[in-house]
């Protein structure tokens, strides 16, 4: 067989015509991987368990409910919703071991997600999922307009997740835990419901621990009389100074779920704001994030479409007057910040809580 060396041989026809199906095959190669690099999520493998033992990125189904009511009721859209999350497992894998949903806030996924409370769950033997919200839907944060997804989709999102881990032959299917921030503590709340749970799951799979920092409490979701709980213990993290979602809202919510049941840790970090754990040393102001911290607290009760002003008991007379409330005291301008010192009180408080939680054998 012939051979074309170098471009000494290139005055050779057939070098010529050689040296140009290879310049055509470098060009249809590299555009085949471009082409593999932008395929967009929807089109990524799929999975629906998770016996091969996969890390890092995992695409899976969720759903994307409009709101809280259809997703309590199955109601909603039942049209899957390809999102995806990020698997950390420990070092050392001895056995089946923990693991904890991460549900992310407005801003969507943070670095310090990973950098404080992956690398602490990693570190206490637990694998972490990171389930990204906002990414798979094209949504960057919901800060300034909160409308662009309904906080039942995070719910969704987080249940279609401890469907997925609990199939993983590496992790306990019965400590899985769920941690959240901001939006993503409202997920923590809700979990303590079976209504929500059952929204989606429909053997025993449940929570076994759930753990909410500053979530919003201003439309706290309950039942009267007294809701059928999920079983799983719940620790709240809030900030004294946090003018975002306030902290004695979710006290108030707090007292009413101890008072029916449910097994709840209050946290409140003095000098703290909205988001305090961040691993980076920074306050900031942000002028147009919605905040409902003015609004009067209501109880939803999702079950039996019934609402009600937290304080009172006064009974709204439809969703739809307590809807309008909402949106004449809904205001804009909210601070976030890290707090180094509280964050580190926070750690220690959320390895306490899970170490009695799922029984764990930490040093």
């Amino acid at each position: 067989m012939r051979s074309c060396t170098d471009l000494r041989d290139e005055k050779d026809a057939w070098c010529i015509y050689a040296w140009r199906w290879n310049a055509i095959g470098a060009l249809m190669f590299s555009i085949l991987v471009i082409a593999l690099i932008s395929v967009p999520a929807s089109a990524q493998e799929i999975v629906s368990d998770l016996s091969a033992k996969p890390t890092g990125r995992i695409h899976f189904n969720s759903v994307t409910s409009k709101s809280k009511w259809e997703l309590v009721h199955r109601k909603f859209d039942k049209t899957p919703t390809p999102i995806w999350g990020t698997l950390y497992l420990p070092e050392t894998l001895q056995g089946r071991v923990p693991a904890m949903v991460i549900s992310h806030g407005s801003a969507g996924p943070q670095q310090k997600d990973v950098d404080r409370w992956v690398r602490l769950f990693n570190r206490m033997g637990m694998a972490a999922f990171v389930v990204d919200s906002f990414g798979p839907r094209g949504i960057t944060n919901t800060m300034d307009n909160q409308s662009q997804l309904n906080p039942a989709a995070n719910d969704a999102d987080a249940l279609f997740a401890l469907k997925l881990l609990s199939t993983d032959p590496r992790i306990d299917p019965k400590r899985i835990g769920q941690i959240g921030f901001s939006r993503g503590g409202g997920v923590a709340l809700d979990m303590t419901l079976d209504a929500f749970r059952k929204g989606v799951i429909d053997d025993d799979t449940r929570f076994a621990a759930l753990i909410g920092f500053y979530p919003g409490c201003s439309a706290f979701w309950w039942e009267v009389p007294p809701p059928p709980l999920a079983g799983a213990p719940l620790m709240l993290a809030l900030g004294e100074k946090d003018d975002y979602t306030p902290a004695q809202l979710c006290r108030n919510a707090a007292e009413i779920m101890q008072r029916d049941g449910q097994a709840v840790d209050v946290h409140v970090y003095p000098g703290a704001y909205h988001d305090f754990d961040n691993t980076r040393a920074y306050f900031k102001y942000f002028p147009g994030a919605t905040t409902a911290r003015e609004c009067p607290q209501t109880m939803i009760d999702v079950q039996h479409d019934a609402y009600y002003h937290l304080q009172t008991g006064e009974k709204y007379a439809s969703l739809q007057a307590m809807e309008a409330d909402y949106k004449r005291c809904t205001v804009r301008g909210v601070s976030t910040g890290a707090n180094l010192e509280q964050a580190q009180r926070a750690e220690a408080d959320v390895k306490a809580f899970l170490t009695r939680a799922m029984g764990l054998s930490v040093p």
